[in-house]
């Protein structure tokens, strides 16, 4: 498949999971208000609508940030509900938004005093970032800053990945334990109701303990599922498969088109692991294998993996499969490296016999960048309704189509069939996946009927 940027996951548009994002979105801003109604139950009295809006917006603050631990720890029941890519997704964007509101708050509380008497707003904006009672509030933004940079500037930081993923999940809890600190000794519910305190300690306690769960427990689960490297494989002039096989009897299923974390470093707890898209069936099952294109990094060290060596793996995720956008015909476009999820997606119609066409439009840069050639010419003579369009950057004969996979070349591949009732896969770089999913768009094809999966956000 590929060697995706090893702090992201491939991700699926344009809603995956039982839940739609829009439905989430609302079911978690909805959860977050929750406890700024509970504030309200307790009847006091309220003060005027700016201080009210203030603390509204801090309560449900303080809330969003400890639910970002659920949106990022990989929890099943969750996942199996929201889906990893949206629960990724409304990480990332949630987390924008928890910053600047989290660095706003001093400013909010004394914006009043601006307007009032102006004069004074500088003594209490100091008064505010250095009075004791307020100093873990102080210590939980300013660490906050640090995490922020840090994720914004991390590819530019001389930091490894792992590093840097076991220090910003540990930053955030320190943050979540001084803010929930900050919220009972300066908020004015838990002064006259304890159980309203007892909620934050209790939220801020299960918020560590999902980070607990992905570092400890989860990693201690994965040594009862261990698996081990059958084969290692040139798929390319530019692609490995690697095959890994179940080291022991234990249940595994997934849907062709999911992908996993691999981490080869022999130990399930060390942090470092690669998310691939799995370019098997359930059919070869014990075996999985997977299509990883040497992009640098971890990806160049794979000639050094060892046969029979031990590997773990968390997954399988996401939902770039058949029954997510079920339609009469299928089209499976990939570029590049996104070949891996696709060839997972057409070797699963291929084992199914179908009788459904299928299209499958794959470009590469030159003909030895090419995989699977013979296997994709086989399927093509075994199916009936299956056809492949190879596009070459460099093409070296009329044999192929060259160029790249734009307007002109989709609208000569596709019917007016297909753009009005078949389903599309697309998958590939995130600058070639997006431009092929908006000229699906513009030439007519419904958004309801496009998967697409992105190698890196």
């Amino acid at each position: 498949m590929t060697d995706i940027t090893p702090d992201t996951t491939p991700r699926s548009g344009p809603g995956s999971g039982p839940v739609t994002f829009p439905r989430l979105l609302v079911l978690l801003c909805a959860l977050v208000l929750v406890p700024y109604g509970l504030a309200l139950s307790q009847g006091l009295e309220i003060r005027n609508f700016y201080t009210e809006l203030v603390t509204a917006l801090s309560i449900a603050g303080l809330a969003a940030m400890l639910l970002q631990f659920v949106l990022a720890g990989r929890i099943g029941w969750f996942l199996r509900r929201a889906g990893l890519d949206q629960s990724m997704l409304l990480h990332r964007r949630a987390g924008q938004w928890i910053a600047a509101l989290f660095f706003l708050h001093p400013f909010l509380l004394v914006l009043p005093r601006f307007i009032v008497a102006p004069q004074l707003a500088a003594s209490d904006i100091w008064l505010t970032f250095t009075a004791a009672e307020t100093a873990t509030g102080f210590y939980a933004m300013a660490l906050m800053a640090v995490l922020v940079l840090a994720s914004v500037f991390k590819d530019r930081l001389p930091m490894r990945y792992e590093a840097w993923r076991l220090s910003h999940g540990v930053g955030f809890a320190i943050v979540a334990i001084l803010a929930t600190d900050h919220a009972i000794t300066n908020g004015r519910h838990g002064v006259y109701n304890a159980w309203f305190d007892a909620m934050w300690i209790a939220l801020c306690a299960a918020a560590v303990a999902s980070l607990l769960d992905t570092y400890l427990w989860q990693p201690w689960r994965r040594t009862r599922r261990p698996f081990r490297v059958a084969a290692i494989e040139r798929g390319s002039a530019r692609d490995m498969v690697l095959t890994i096989e179940k080291n022991g009897d234990f249940p595994l299923d997934f849907k062709p088109g999911q992908f996993a974390w691999i981490n080869t470093s022999g130990h399930a707890g060390n942090l470092s692991e690669h998310p691939f898209s799995i370019a098997s069936t359930p059919q070869d099952l014990p075996r999985l294998s997977f299509v990883i294109r040497n992009l640098g990094d971890y990806t160049s060290t794979l000639g050094e993996i060892e046969i029979g060596q031990d590997v773990f793996l968390d997954g399988p995720y996401g939902d770039f499969t058949l029954d997510s956008a079920p339609a009469p015909e299928i089209v499976l476009i990939a570029g590049g490296a996104g070949i891996g999820p696709i060839l997972g997606l057409l070797r699963q119609l291929r084992a199914e016999g179908r009788d459904r066409p299928v299209q499958l439009i794959y470009g590469s840069r030159t003909p030895e960048d090419v995989v699977a050639r013979e296997e994709i010419a086989a399927t093509e003579a075994e199916m009936a309704d299956f056809t492949a369009t190879l596009v070459l950057e460099h093409a070296p004969d009329d044999s192929t189509e060259s160029g790249l996979i734009d307007r002109m070349l989709l609208s000569r591949a596709l019917s007016a069939d297909q753009i009005d009732s078949a389903a599309f896969y697309v998958c590939g770089p995130p600058l070639m996946t997006r431009l092929v999913t908006r000229t699906l768009r513009s030439l007519g094809v419904a958004r309801q009927r496009i998967r697409y999966e992105h190698l890196s956000f």
